[in-house]
C-alpha cells in the first residue's frame, strides 16, 4: 500500500475520473453538453468509484473482523471455509467484494464475520 505522502489527491482523482468520462465516449460532444448530461455522466462514473471503494474496504473488514470461536446459534464448533464473493445493496448500487466464512457442522449454516459491523 501506497504512503498517504504518494497518494492520489482529491483534485488528482477528479483529473482522473474526468479523463474516464472523456475517454469513455459517454459525452461525444462535450461543447455541446448540458450541465444534466454532464452531472449525470459525472453521478455515473463517481458511484462506479464509490462502490469499487466500498468493496475494497468491506474485504478488508472481513480481515479484521474477530472470527467467531463458537457457533452463535448453537455453541458448537466452527470451520473456517474457503472465502466467498457476497454483494451488498448500497445506496450507490450492488458492491461486491470477498469476505471470510465460517460453518457451523451441527447447524449447517454459514457466518461471516463482519455481518455484525455491515448491519446485513
Amino acid at each position: 500500500m501506497e504512503s498517504a505522502s504518494n497518494s492520489p489527491s482529491a483534485d488528482e482523482i477528479a483529473s482522473l475520473v474526468v479523463e474516464r468520462l472523456l475517454n469513455s465516449g459517454k459525452l461525444p460532444d462535450l461543447a455541446n453538453s448540458n450541465l444534466m448530461t454532464i452531472e449525470e455522466q459525472t453521478i455515473e462514473q463517481v458511484d462506479q468509484v464509490t462502490r469499487l471503494v466500498m468493496g475494497e474496504l468491506l474485504a478488508k473488514q472481513s480481515k479484521q473482523a474477530v472470527p467467531p470461536t463458537s457457533c452463535p446459534k448453537c455453541g458448537g464448533a466452527m470451520k473456517e471455509r474457503k472465502p466467498q464473493h457476497r454483494s451488498l445493496e448500497s445506496r450507490r448500487g450492488k458492491v461486491n467484494f470477498m469476505t471470510d466464512v465460517f460453518h457451523c457442522e451441527a447447524c449447517r449454516l454459514d457466518f461471516f464475520p463482519s455481518d455484525e459491523n455491515t448491519a446485513v
